[in-house]
């Protein structure tokens, strides 16, 4: 295990499942799961469109037992919202069967503006991911949103080192939407740490874990620029404010 310190970004590289029990409470969790065997075998991703049809193939997974153990964890520490991009198939489960403290609230979608074609030809592309959105059983529901739908349409991000990185833009949106001034945001699956941009760049607190070498690392640059850019345009970070659609 490796523990690194960026501003007010704790990061681990470790298995989530090591360090999630040792976590005290954190207000919200905001992360993008592995999808699961059924949908990741033989899944491919355009890695780089500017220079012709580069595919590789996604080499990472989660079954539903190990996703339901990973939220029932974070159910157990979070205060209040869990926002996970992940496989419709465990969102649906999470509606039918919430983790461990969490109450189910509703699936949202990112609808992918400019997602990948689907690479047989032989049917549709996806197009689009469910989000589930669930929140701390018990407690009163609150966010910044008003009235927004739970629909987010955004261009995907590539080429950045990972294969499926999430758009800071909806990141952005979500803590925004879910969170408050200087409020701490778990991710226990942080991947290229699009989730600690966002944070460093809004004035959140945030802690990360990934388990693989290559995707820390690129994390830790990432967090850290992030971190250096707002400390020289503004200290506080920028506005976190509420959005209108």
């Amino acid at each position: 295990m490796q523990t690194t310190n960026i501003g007010d970004a704790t990061l681990f590289l470790a298995d989530a499942f090591d360090i999630l029990p040792t976590l005290g409470e954190v207000d919200h969790c905001i992360t993008d799961p592995p999808y699961g065997e059924q949908t990741q075998k033989n899944a491919r991703t355009l890695s780089d469109p500017d220079s012709g049809v580069t595919e590789h193939y996604i080499d990472f997974k989660m079954d539903e037992s190990a996703v339901r153990r990973a939220f029932d964890l974070t159910g157990r520490i979070t205060r209040r919202w869990v926002v996970a991009s992940m496989e419709f198939r465990h969102a649906a489960l999470f509606e039918k069967e919430p983790p461990e403290n969490l109450r189910f609230v509703r699936v949202g979608c990112w609808v992918k503006a400019n997602g990948a074609p689907q690479f047989t030809g032989d049917r549709p592309a996806q197009g689009w991911e469910a989000i589930a959105i669930l929140h701390r059983a018990g407690e009163k529901l609150r966010w910044n949103g008003g009235g927004l739908r739970a629909v987010w349409e955004m261009a995907v991000e590539r080429n950045n080192g990972h294969p499926t990185p999430k758009p800071v833009g909806l990141m952005l949106d979500w803590i925004r939407l879910f969170t408050d001034n200087g409020e701490t945001v778990l991710d226990p699956f942080m991947g290229s740490g699009t989730t600690g941009v966002a944070c460093a760049r809004l004035g959140c607190k945030f802690i990360g874990i990934e388990i693989r070498t290559d995707y820390f690392e690129l994390a830790c640059r990432r967090i850290e620029a992030a971190h250096a850019q707002r400390d020289l345009f503004s200290p506080n970070g920028e506005a976190h404010k509420t959005l209108r659609r």
